[in-house]
């Protein structure tokens, strides 16, 4: 037991996803101090976390220490190392020295050292744990961790710990059923210096609280939170699959459980739980012969951890023993190897390579920093430098370098990698000096290209609008978020902006992948009875980014060699766009060139977002111009024209849809484009879509940069990432040159080549492009489809664009 103080401590705690940032937030509001370095808010938790950082660093060591983390399921509490004990000590005797206030710190992850916090000498910690019904519990982390896999371009399987919730299909209820344990075990301990309440208690006012408050010492108006309290934060609904990947008996435990803790407060349960099933669900098919099955007790509590002790072994021996070992079930003696006397630099180089791989990043800060006191090399200043960027310290992590560099001056990597902090900070001329500093040492470096495409990146998302120059090589690509970390501090900075960025994060990730591939390995590497969970949290997640339209298209559209639609059935119609739009100062033509019939509706989805009156052409292989014409029935001011199947889009374009557009001010260029040959760009069409047509604002923006620039005559998307290494000549050259003679424009193909619209789908002003879309253009000058990839008269126009366009005219980039 805490020993009594004139100024308690107020630890918030209880299972995750139970409501306990909304605690912490209440208590913060009416006076605690829960903190110095709040956790910033984040997709799952928009008004912040309320987790002081410093603590959860401790914490996650004393995990750590105990060969766990977060996700820890087999134990009501916990041991730790005296080292971290003596942190967790400091840091409270900190907190409490700074100013007279009401302390307090919220962390989930506390509930497994209730022994270790309630022996802190010298202050009266008072233990105020929440819980929600576990069912409620349990759907919200995995709609958590399904957003997480959600967000980014990887494989679910490269994200252990989010797909970890489906392939051990009870491990969040095991989760919750070893938080439900703790906290009746901390009650049953401290009694006198605890609560345990509902979540609901909270959102209701119940009276219960206050008194419950009082008899531990603690005003009863901390837990007041009338006007806090935003209900639409609350995750209310849960899929039905849920609950049937959770075998009946561990269920029945949860439920018993639940009970119990109600009890505390002599409360009946009263969250009444809805569930429901959800009207949009991905499509949920693998491959029967790959469908991974688990046993029920894979998880189960009665798995007891193994120690394993090293002060029988060597060095040496202990880290073999730590590579071999099985992960899932071994503790290991993390502390006798750091404190072991004779290891030479070398044996803490080792131990800080294992600790990495293990994610035991304290134990590798004190390996390397180990090895820096025995021989303080600069390569060892540079990993340990690697190592706090890759927990967050940026200063740190700068520091470590620019001794690294003070030592080895010589030594090109250190330069660039001081350059990409330099990147993370925003300081970009700073960045490009020691690029150029670390090139004129050894241009060879592979940490030099790191730090010049994190530059280029850092400054595709600020640069998106600037025009481009016929002089500029730098071709951008649609940046990519890489770490959550990003959003966090937009987010912290400004809610909209952070959750702009969030948005981002996510369309990006499913612009840039292969969707139903990503899907059907995911549900493939996990056992059957989660598969449709997955699928229906995935679900619920995606339709909030994209219409029901684009996800059937996405998830369904295969990426093989595909035949053209040819059928002899009726079409239904696609839903006519919005009727009475206003006209623009610009008129507003659209050419849509057909040849994957399933991909037309697509189409029409982003359409929705012009906001002004457009006409349409659409062209299509004459073999299908009757389907064509069927599904645009409904359509205003739409023509559809059946062409000679040839010339893939282009053609088209030139031939039919640029001529009949030739009055339009100006004109969005789309096609039912399809990758088949390369899986990596079989998200390539959508992001082109998405690009051009993100939104009505977006529209509005590029039509409004036409309006207001007369020389503006093409706009066209970011570069899929995937295709950047293709923006060049390609097998093109020869092709070029003849079409530019004809032409008559000028054209050096012995420098890189222009920015081009690959992919072939942009915005333009036909009078900017009057000397492409002038020339007598004849459909035999276009060769038969073979499936070429490269060297066509398509490709070779396609890269003519910007050499036709008139004087002083430009093209730029699009933003999102």
């Amino acid at each position: 037991m805490s020993t009594s103080s004139s100024s308690p401590f107020i630890l918030v705690s209880g299972f995750h996803r139970s409501g306990t940032s909304l605690v912490a937030k209440t208590l913060s509001m009416n006076g605690v101090n829960m903190g110095d370095e709040l956790m910033g808010p984040s997709f799952a938790n928009k008004e912040g976390h309320y987790e002081d950082l410093p603590l959860v660093k401790i914490h996650d060591a004393m995990l750590a220490a105990n060969g766990t983390n977060w996700q820890e399921h087999s134990k009501n509490t916990l041991d730790s190392a005296p080292f971290l004990y003596d942190k967790l000590q400091s840091y409270v005797e900190g907190r409490q020295n700074k100013n007279q206030s009401i302390q307090g710190a919220k962390d989930p992850r506390a509930l497994f050292f209730s022994k270790q916090w309630n022996a802190i000498a010298n202050t009266s910690v008072k233990a105020i744990l929440v819980f929600r019904d576990w069912q409620y519990s349990v759907s919200s982390l995995l709609k958590r961790h399904s957003r997480e896999l959600l967000q980014t371009t990887s494989a679910m399987d490269t994200r252990p710990a989010d797909i970890k919730f489906w392939k051990e299909p009870e491990l969040a209820a095991r989760m919750w059923i070893a938080s439900a344990k703790a906290m009746l075990a901390w009650y049953e301990n401290a009694p006198n210096d605890t609560i345990i309440f509902p979540l609901s208690a909270l959102i209701e006012g119940n009276k219960t609280l206050p008194d419950a408050l009082g008899k531990i010492g603690l005003s009863g108006s901390l837990l007041n939170a009338s006007g806090i309290i935003k209900p639409d934060l609350l995750h209310t609904r849960i899929p039905h699959s849920m609950l049937e990947m959770i075998p009946l008996s561990l269920r029945e435990e949860c439920d018993a459980l639940n009970h119990k803790l109600y009890a505390v407060l002599n409360l009946e349960p009263n969250e009444k739980v809805t569930f429901f099933t959800p009207d949009f669900r991905l499509p949920c098919s693998v491959e029967p012969s790959k469908s991974i099955q688990i046993s029920s007790n894979l998880t189960s509590t009665d798995d007891k951890k193994v120690s394993i002790s090293f002060s029988n072994f060597t060095f040496q021996e202990a880290i073999q023993i730590i590579n071999s070992s099985s992960k899932s079930n071994v503790e290991f003696d993390w502390e006798h190897l750091l404190n072991t006397s004779a290891g030479s630099a070398g044996d803490f180089d080792t131990l800080f390579t294992t600790a990495v791989k293990e994610k035991m990043y304290l134990v590798a800060e004190l390996a390397i920093r180990k090895a820096l006191d025995i021989q303080p090399a600069s390569w060892r200043w540079m990993h340990l430098g690697d190592l706090q960027r890759r927990v967050g310290k940026l200063e740190e992590a700068e520091k470590c370098y620019q001794n690294a560099k003070e030592r080895t001056p010589g030594n090109a990597t250190f330069y660039a990698r001081l350059a990409e902090i330099a990147v993370e900070k925003g300081l970009y001329s700073e960045a490009i000096s020691l690029i150029q500093q670390a090139k004129s040492l050894d241009d060879t470096k592979p940490a030099i290209k790191n730090a010049v495409s994190r530059l280029n990146q850092a400054l595709a998302r600020e640069q998106v609008a600037t025009p481009i120059s016929k002089t500029e090589n730098d071709y951008r690509s649609m940046p990519v978020i890489r770490h959550y970390s990003e959003v966090v501090e937009a987010m912290t900075q400004s809610t909209s902006q952070g959750a702009a960025l969030d948005e981002y994060m996510v369309k990006s990730a499913f612009v840039l992948r292969d969707n139903q591939k990503w899907l059907v390995d995911g549900l493939n590497s996990i056992p059957q009875q989660a598969q449709q969970s997955l699928a229906d949290y995935l679900s619920i997640h995606a339709k909030r980014y994209w219409s029901e339209t684009v996800l059937d298209t996405e998830f369904s559209h295969s990426n093989k060699e595909q035949q053209n639609t040819q059928m002899t059935t009726s079409i239904a119609p696609i839903p006519p766009l919005k009727d009475g739009l206003p006209e623009s100062s610009l008129t507003i033509g659209v050419h849509i060139h057909v040849f994957y019939l399933e991909l037309l509706p697509e189409i029409y989805v982003f359409l929705k977002n012009i906001p002004f009156k457009f006409t349409t052409v659409v062209t299509c292989p004459k073999s299908i111009e009757k389907e064509v014409s069927a599904r645009l029935a409904n359509q205003p001011f739409t023509r559809v024209v059946g062409v000679e199947n040839k010339g893939r889009d282009i053609a088209p374009w030139l031939l039919v849809g640029a001529k009949l557009l030739r009055d339009r001010e100006l004109v969005l260029k789309l096609h039912t484009k399809s990758t088949p040959h390369a899986s990596a760009l079989s998200g390539w069409r959508l992001q082109l879509l998405w690009n051009l047509l993100a939104s009505g604002n977006n529209v509005d923006s590029v039509i409004q940069n036409f309006i207001e620039d007369k020389n503006l005559a093409i706009s066209m998307p970011l570069y899929h990432p995937n295709i950047v290494s293709n923006i060049n000549w390609g097998s093109n050259k020869e092709k070029v040159n003849e079409i530019a003679q004809q032409l008559g424009v000028n054209v050096d193909t012995n420098q890189d080549v222009l920015h081009f619209p690959a992919g072939s789908m942009f915005w333009y002003r036909p009078s900017s492009l009057q000397t492409l879309l002038d020339y007598k253009w004849d459909i035999k000058h276009f060769p038969e489809e073979e499936g070429q990839i490269d060297g066509t008269l398509m490709h070779a126009i396609e890269r003519l664009i910007p050499y036709s366009l008139c004087r002083n005219h430009y093209i730029s980039y699009l933003s999102i």
